[in-house]
């Protein structure tokens, strides 16, 4: 029987309920992974300011964030997968003809830069001005596009990765060799761990490849229909403790 030495979950739409809290049986089923001398850790597209009350609550050890493009470890940054500086000026540079909102992640900062400046600033978010280059590797940029067919070409030209996000018109872009799986590949490497002993959970896209990959994929019940034809099992939704009724039989 599989037994994993490393759980690792994604947040929105898996670890995290629709209305962004964490349901008290989640919580108790990763208390008892701990006491159990389970690590666990989270791979979200969220940047450090977003993800660390929920690492916290999940007793998380490390964090991938920022779709992999940066992991920490109990809050201090152990690696990070940027794109050059150049790469994120030619992306910032496309992305400026559609007159679109851009944010920037990068591994200095707790909160992600926005452009433009006049933008609304949100409460998680520092405000930056383009008037000269962006002075910083961006780990990962962020923007809402009208069409698809646009972050292709943007993809395409700057020579990046692009992701989708589900039922949303934003869409990231980041470096080639980056993504939740190149994190957790990191990860093995640093804890000794295997990628056959570890147990994921998630939703979307931009989970497949650790689902497919890791040694238990598991998809909630609310995942896109490839997430759900990429894993081991399709538990409950988020909404109903699908994560807790899996750990639940390796963590009685």
């Amino acid at each position: 029987m599989f037994q994993p030495k490393l759980i690792i979950t994604d947040l929105d739409g898996t670890a995290l309920k629709n209305d962004k809290t964490i349901s008290k049986a989640t919580v108790e089923a990763f208390t008892q992974c701990r006491n159990s001398g389970i690590p666990s850790a989270i791979a979200t597209a969220r940047y450090l300011g977003g993800a660390m009350p929920f690492a916290k609550a999940l007793h998380a050890k490390y964090q991938i964030l920022t779709d992999g493009t940066l992991v920490y470890e109990k809050g201090s940054l152990i690696y990070s997968n940027a794109m050059n500086v150049e790469t994120t000026n030619a992306i910032i540079k496309e992305l400026q003809k559609y007159h679109c909102t851009t944010h920037i992640a990068i591994p200095t900062a707790k909160r992600l830069y926005r452009y433009p400046r006049n933008s609304i600033k949100g409460k998680n978010d520092c405000c930056f001005s383009l008037e000269n280059p962006f002075p910083y590797p961006g780990n990962k940029i962020v923007a809402e596009l009208p069409d698809e067919s646009i972050a292709d070409k943007i993809a395409q030209k700057c020579q990046c990765c692009k992701l989708r996000y589900r039922g949303e018109n934003r869409y990231a872009f980041y470096n080639k060799t980056a993504g939740k799986l190149d994190a957790i590949r990191y990860l093995t490497q640093r804890t000794g761990i295997s990628l056959n002993d570890i147990l994921v959970f998630g939703d979307d896209q931009n989970d497949i490849e650790m689902i497919t990959h890791c040694g238990y994929g598991v998809a909630m019940g609310n995942a896109a229909e490839e997430v759900k034809a990429a894993a081991n099992e399709v538990t409950d939704s988020n909404e109903n403790d699908g994560i807790a009724k899996v750990l639940s039989r390796f963590f009685p």
